[in-house]
């Protein structure tokens, strides 16, 4: 059992990145080969419109692209994640989705059914987890994103199952693991009228995410 992770983030340690060693510290203890990468150590450039990669699903450029497809072939899991800026994914890993999408994937027309994007790769079964944290208070603000995953993602899983962890209101590197003397000096900044309780909220809800995320990695592997 192989579970592939794509880290969106440029941070290691940072908060999409404990939640993502989460996932695949429950794999790991069922069993799983895991691999987990940083898409800014990747060696790729950015998609150049050519649209050569609709035909035969091959991209014209010369760079570490084809390397990342094999992964994703070979993975009987993938695990997916990014930070969000600006109500978005990171530049880093839509450059890497825009290169992939003509390649994983290509788009058809289904009598009856609309447009239809359909998988290129080996139809076998995957579980697949997107990981999505933002500093904002309210999970609205991956939306957009989640979109395009769906879209992406969702063709590659052939009746295995696509499961989202959003992870909102952690707006400094590590805090989805901060203890509670941090989360009141964050609660002090923004001038909370109760510390304690904002404290106690912050922490029991982190703990909520990774303990969720702990539980989806064994289900990578067990379903």
């Amino acid at each position: 059992m192989k579970v592939y992770a794509i880290n969106g983030s440029f941070r290691t340690e940072g908060n999409t990145d404990i939640i993502m060693e989460k996932i695949l510290e429950g794999a790991r203890s069922r069993g799983a080969e895991t691999e987990k990468v940083l898409v800014d150590d990747l060696n790729l450039r950015s998609c150049q419109g050519c649209l050569e990669c609709r035909q035969e699903g091959i991209c014209r450029q010369e760079d570490g692209l084809m390397d990342i497809v094999r992964k994703f072939e070979q993975a009987d899991a993938i695990v997916m994640g990014t930070p969000i800026y600006g109500n978005y994914m990171t530049g880093q890993l839509k450059i890497l989705l825009d290169r992939l999408m003509g390649v994983i994937s290509r788009i058809t027309y289904v009598p009856g059914g609309g447009i239809k994007s359909i998988t290129r790769l080996e139809p076998q079964k995957r579980n697949i987890v997107t990981v999505l944290t933002a500093g904002a208070p309210t999970p609205e603000c991956a939306d957009d994103a989640l979109k395009l995953f769906r879209r992406m993602l969702g063709s590659l899983n052939n009746g295995g199952f696509m499961e989202e962890i959003v992870a909102v209101g952690i707006n400094a590197k590590g805090a989805i693991v901060f203890p509670k003397e941090e989360w009141l000096k964050v609660a002090g900044k923004y001038r909370v009228p109760d510390t304690d309780a904002y404290a106690e909220k912050a922490m029991a809800r982190n703990r909520e995410v990774l303990e969720r995320a702990f539980k989806l990695g064994q289900d990578l592997v067990e379903k």
